[in-house]
């Protein structure tokens, strides 16, 4: 290991008198956010044609292993991946209330389920290739200087080669939680003034994100017309997003309700396209 002089830039916020929502001046804040997606978007610069942990070897160098958060894997289609981690995420939940009955028996422990099928019309099926993430990506985990400069990059234990929805994810702890789309969180006056501030910020950053991706030239093994800032606000990436945020049951019961949103409009729509299939 190498030490790098820095600490994460959690903490010097934690530590410093700057506003909530930025990292130091603006100046500062802006400079901070447009490495962090250069980060992002070189990261998802390198693919792989496998779904799984990143692994290294001296002898082989870099190769995809199983998940190490699941042991499964590792998998070449993006569907058979989503499937397992539902399936993981499911039993995982059961068994963490494995006391409670009635809410082992309540509808939003089945989220999972109605993940896998979300998954099949929402995200793209695709055998590869697929593109690396952190899944820890975030504040607390970019080490800066004293002007929130980013001079380094901690805790590598999540890197996986992964499917573009799951690329599409905002880093954490950054002031960049996106809100349950479709109007259902919770409307308290300050959730909505907490949407509000976090609305311009998510647009700033998959703008910075789209810059990112510009600058880079593409990989000649990635799909050069994928723009993974433009699927970042989208349907298939609040599909995702759902199936990490499982586990709390307030958040599991909104959650639901835009997953069964989800589901109707998709259906009610192709229920219409046939009607005017039918009729022409």
């Amino acid at each position: 290991m190498d030490y790098i002089d820095g600490l994460p830039a959690s903490t010097l916020k934690q530590r410093t008198d700057c506003d909530v929502d930025l990292y130091g001046t603006p100046e500062q804040d802006i400079h901070f956010r447009k490495q962090m997606a250069d980060i992002h978007a070189e990261l998802a610069n390198c693919v792989f044609d496998q779904i799984g942990s990143l692994l290294y070897d001296e002898q082989t160098g870099f190769t995809i292993g199983p998940d190490v958060e699941t042991g499964f894997g590792p998998w070449r289609s993006s569907l058979e991946y989503f499937n397992d981690i539902a399936d993981h995420s499911f039993r995982t939940f059961l068994a963490s209330i494995d006391d409670d009955r009635k809410l082992r028996w309540h509808r939003t422990c089945s989220l999972p389920l109605v993940f896998k099928q979300l998954t099949r019309i929402y995200c793209t099926e695709t055998n590869g290739p697929f593109h690396l993430i952190n899944r820890d990506f975030g504040a607390h985990n970019l080490l800066v200087n004293e002007k929130f400069e980013i001079v380094g990059v901690i805790d590598f234990d999540s890197l996986m080669a992964a499917p573009v929805e799951m690329v599409a994810q905002f880093p954490r702890l950054t002031g960049l939680d996106r809100p349950i789309p479709w109007g259902l969180m919770e409307k308290l006056p300050a959730a909505i003034e907490r949407e509000k501030r976090t609305a311009p910020q998510l647009k700033q950053y998959a703008q910075l994100l789209k810059e990112a991706e510009e600058r880079l030239a593409p990989n000649p093994r990635s799909n050069g017309s994928i723009s993974f800032s433009k699927l970042m606000l989208s349907d298939a990436a609040s599909v995702i997003q759902g199936l990490e945020e499982y586990g709390s049951a307030d958040l599991n019961n909104r959650w639901m309700d835009l997953y069964l949103m989800m589901l109707r409009k998709k259906y009610l729509g192709m229920q219409h396209e046939l009607f005017e299939k039918e009729h022409s």
